[in-house]
């Protein structure tokens, strides 16, 4: 069931003659409304901002040197990694740039035109209001006028009943004041009369403009909360179209890691990069004094004849000891050869 909506034209009046209650709380709802819009639209413009923030820094981020030295499948993952990192920075900016758009700026336009009505309205009524106070304070002043040349004329008509012995001369001087006093009370009643008159054309033209006026700020009132609650609504769902797109984009990520596979990036490492089987051969130990050392490979294979290993005495040379022909050996102390 429906629930039946309540009329601002009805509810705020008040029995006081020059009471502004109901005008006054109107107009506050009414700048209470327009600070809520202001306050959403600021907020909307951070998240926009914030988005906008978040989207560029993604996009830089995505220019990574991350992973460059990889290879085979590993490296299309990273690839993907980096290029979904940025389409999701560019998620971020389209969301950005919705928010502003679709959300901010509409609702600042809609903001500022409800603003204007409301002040036409608005001073159509305060207008009404100083019309009807000062026309009620004109009216009480010809009122108290009035009744002060009423009381002036009751005292000199009983004045005149009073004296009606008196001298003649007397007599006509009472009358003559009586007329002037009536004359002025007549007067007064006349302007009390007419002011009472203005008063309710004032009074009238009030209530109209003030009925008028509840109407239309219950209309605008109704047409700000719908556009508020629509606002925040469609806000919803740029945001949440924004998390299932980078959702896609991770997506995308993931099932590039599904083909991410270890050993043929490392066979195909191998592949491209392998320096050989071969092992270097150990290097033997060979004491300096022992005579009985085997001589390595290298240097049988150079130096001696084929055949089996032989043994040798290794003498040190103790002085300097100058060729005396082309078989013999120039000597240092300290060098020393092999005498077999």
């Amino acid at each position: 069931m429906t629930m039946q909506m309540d009329r601002f034209l009805e509810n705020f009046w008040g029995s006081e003659f020059n009471s502004t209650a109901g005008f006054d709380k109107l107009t506050q709802k009414m700048k209470h409304g327009k600070q809520s819009l202001t306050d959403f639209t600021e907020f909307v413009k951070k998240r926009s901002q914030i988005e906008l923030k978040y989207g560029q820094d993604l996009c830089r981020l995505a220019n990574s040197m991350v992973g460059k030295s990889e290879l085979g499948t590993l490296h299309n993952s990273i690839e993907a990694l980096l290029r979904e990192t940025d389409e999701i920075g560019k998620v971020a900016l389209a969301c950005s740039k919705m928010l502003s758009d679709n959300v901010q700026h509409i609702l600042t336009e809609f903001r500022d035109s409800q603003r204007e009505d409301r002040k036409v309205y608005e001073e159509t009524v305060k207008r009404a209001i100083r019309n009807k106070k000062s026309s009620y304070d004109q009216m009480q002043r010809c009122k108290g006028a009035y009744e002060r040349a009423c009381v002036e004329a009751d005292k000199s008509s009983e004045v005149l009943q009073h004296n009606m012995t008196s001298t003649q001369k007397r007599v006509d001087t009472l009358k003559a004041k009586m007329r002037t006093s009536r004359q002025a009370a007549e007067a007064a009643d006349k302007e009390y009369s007419d002011s009472v008159k203005t008063l309710e054309a004032a009074r009238y033209k009030w209530e109209n403009d003030f009925s008028l006026y509840t109407q239309k700020m219950q209309t605008l009132e109704e047409d700000r909360m719908t556009k508020f609650r629509n606002s925040i609504w469609n806000y919803t769902n740029i945001c949440s179209q924004a998390l299932v797109d980078s959702d896609k984009r991770l997506e995308e990520i993931r099932k590039s890691l599904e083909h991410c596979d270890v050993r043929h990036d490392i066979n195909l490492y191998i592949k491209q990069n392998k320096t050989g089987s071969n092992r270097p051969v150990p290097i033997e130990y060979e004491n300096f004094y022992n005579s009985n050392v085997k001589i390595d490979e290298e240097i049988k294979k150079n130096s001696l004849p084929r055949g089996p290993a032989m043994n040798y005495t290794r003498v040190v040379a103790m002085f300097e000891y100058a060729a005396q022909g082309p078989e013999e050996l120039e000597l240092s102390p300290g060098d020393f050869t092999r005498r077999y």
